[in-house]
């Protein structure tokens, strides 16, 4: 006779220094949090545990929506761990929610009950919490959409993804790449815009002088200094610019060099979303 497989409880939180605490405190509750679990009857993993790195976002999608039970610490409020967590919530699939003594809350709390333990985790309260963790788990895999997040904001119909052609999370990634998709067609139509415009009030005009695989020499006319250097701060805030080093030179009141260096720095996607920049910075 087979025995009877375990469902299986994944794990969001922290994994590296946040709010002040180092990997090793993480480290620490992660063993606390699989030991409540696992007391409990299930198998356990961290949702982001996957044997093939180059499809870490595909698995942790799939883990996050196939799971029966996801543990999720909001202790840090680590960005991440809420992104994670709002798939989750959007399945209505069992959730617990768990944080430590020094994270405020971080919204409304209504239909949620936090599982709460001491950032320090101390022994006889960590026994507390682990006790109270195992009563919160037993209550929620049984849990009624309706008993959900969302169920409690009034009636809401969630789509079923699952009886789609494709899994959820390749519709999940594929609408997120669809968005970024629009994003660059929409700077790029802007920027492309503005060149046919020789004659607009600002006389706005970014040429590119050289161009190489991780360099170009661009030279910005018609446009003051002020509203060049806010809109490469403006740039420089977009994740498209993190593996740049950008220096400019005003060379007049409305004429700069600037210089890219770095991943791609010559590409067409660089340069559109750097025009799209300057050209809606606030001149002031």
């Amino acid at each position: 006779m087979t025995s009877k497989k375990k469902k299986v409880c994944g794990i969001v939180m922290p994994i590296s220094e946040c709010d002040g605490r180092p990997e090793a405190h993480w480290l620490d509750v992660l063993v606390i949090l699989k030991d409540a679990a696992e007391e409990a009857g299930f198998e356990t993993r961290l949702v982001s545990d996957t044997f093939e790195s180059n499809l870490i976002h595909k698995e942790i999608l799939q883990n996050i929506y196939q799971d029966d039970l996801i543990i999720c610490d909001v202790s840090g409020r680590n960005p991440n761990v809420f992104f994670e967590l709002g798939i989750r919530m959007a399945t209505q699939k069992p959730t617990v929610i768990v944080k430590d003594d020094k994270t405020s809350y971080p919204f409304d709390t209504g239909p949620n009950r936090y599982v709460g333990y001491p950032r320090d985790l101390r022994h006889p309260q960590m026994e507390v919490f682990k006790s109270e963790l195992k009563k919160s788990i037993s209550k929620t895999i049984d849990q009624a959409p309706e008993a959900s997040f969302i169920g409690h904001l009034g009636p809401f119909q969630v789509p079923d993804v699952e009886s789609a052609t494709l899994p959820a999370s390749d519709i999940i990634l594929e609408r997120l790449d669809r968005m970024e998709r629009h994003l660059f067609s929409s700077q790029k139509e802007i920027a492309n815009r503005f060149r046919k415009m020789p004659n607009a009030m600002s006389g706005f005009q970014l040429t590119l002088s050289t161009s190489g695989e991780e360099t170009a020499s661009l030279t910005a006319n018609g446009v003051s200094n002020v509203q060049v250097d806010n809109g490469i701060r403006d740039f420089e805030k977009q994740k498209i610019s993190e593996n740049l080093d950008i220096r400019v030179r005003h060379t007049g009141p409305y004429s700069s060099n600037i210089k890219l260096e770095g991943y791609k720095a010559g590409s067409e996607e660089i340069l559109v979303y750097l025009q799209a920049a300057i050209d809606s910075a606030i001149p002031f």
